[in-house]
């Protein structure tokens, strides 16, 4: 397991770099950014007596080499600019995004899963049909459009949840819900169709015939033979919900990486974007990981390969 933690570390870092030197690059020859006078010097460190014994011009790269050699040796986000505790301005704000990415997280994975193992037990009956009707409802909708019809509906026709702010656990409902209902959709849909397949086969038709309950069979057997496709497409959407976390934050006015991004946008403040891209593809990469994890202790094939190359 740790060769295979490794690897995907190792394979994470080149990945990660070449995100952010091509963010680098574009926000470089954007008309008006401040990243083609950024200064390469440091305060006399490792990396400015390289550039003096190489001679090296001041140019995208090194620029480039000079903002990662700060950000991974200082964790300072804001080099070549005057912003003042910047790093820990998105530190900060990144642990409120990683808190309600965990919650639509938390959302998939518990309502997700038990739904679509419940619609492939009912299958072909009612409550199958609309379990499927209100996944495929989810599906189509955009993030920003439930957002805007949650906030009509419980905010402002029932008054039941408030819109904007951060003022207590009522404020987390809306945004959690608006972030997980696209893989909320897609999990019903993965659950239910992997189970339905998993109750034809025949080992589950040998363990009805010794007299096994059907819950059990489902929940116990079936289920547990579908799982690594249900981590598979969760492990797919790991993007896709960090992208609707940016969109509820934007939305319901949190203070969170995804809305401080944006206004960055807005006010041309590269150097903000930069760190703001940096930390995202960490938190990105560092899910990435997890959920190949997981893919790897529930795949005994995986496991078995890994053993036999070492």
């Amino acid at each position: 397991m740790f060769r295979f933690l490794l690897k995907r570390i190792l394979t994470a870092i080149p990945v990660f770099l070449g995100a952010l030197l091509a963010v680098f690059i574009l926000l470089t020859y954007i008309p008006g950014s401040r990243l083609g006078y950024m200064p390469i010097a440091g305060n006399g460190d490792l990396l400015d007596h390289l550039f003096t014994l190489f001679h090296v011009p001041a140019n995208v790269f090194t620029r480039y080499l000079r903002y990662i050699y700060d950000v991974i040796t200082k964790l300072h986000f804001a080099s070549g600019f005057h912003h003042r505790d910047l790093s820990m301005e998105v530190l900060t704000r990144a642990r409120l995004t990683l808190f309600l990415t965990f919650l639509a997280f938390l959302l998939i994975v518990l309502i997700g899963i038990p739904l679509g193992t419940y619609a492939a037990g009912k299958h072909g009956r009612w409550q199958d049909h609309l379990i499927s009707v209100i996944s495929l409802v989810l599906s189509s909708i955009p993030p920003f459009c439930l957002a805007i019809f949650l906030a009509i509906v419980f905010c402002v026709t029932l008054r039941l949840l408030p819109v904007f702010g951060m003022n207590g656990p009522k404020n987390f409902i809306l945004p959690t819900v608006t972030i997980g209902a696209s893989g909320l959709a897609r999990t019903i849909q993965t659950v239910r169709a992997n189970v339905i397949e998993a109750m034809h086969r025949p080992y589950i038709r040998t363990l009805r015939s010794h007299g096994v309950k059907e819950r059990k069979i489902l929940f116990n057997h079936a289920l547990k033979n579908s799982m690594i496709p249900t981590v598979s497409i969760i492990r797919e959407m790991t993007a896709e919900v960090f992208v609707s976390t940016f969109i509820a934050e934007w939305f319901y006015a949190i203070p969170g990486i995804g809305y401080y991004l944006i206004q960055a946008v807005n006010a041309r403040d590269y150097g903000v974007v930069l760190a703001c891209t940096a930390v995202t593809a960490v938190l990105i990469l560092v899910f990435g990981i997890i959920s190949d994890l997981l893919y790897y202790l529930l795949e005994p094939e995986l496991r078995h390969r890994e053993v036999s190359h070492e």
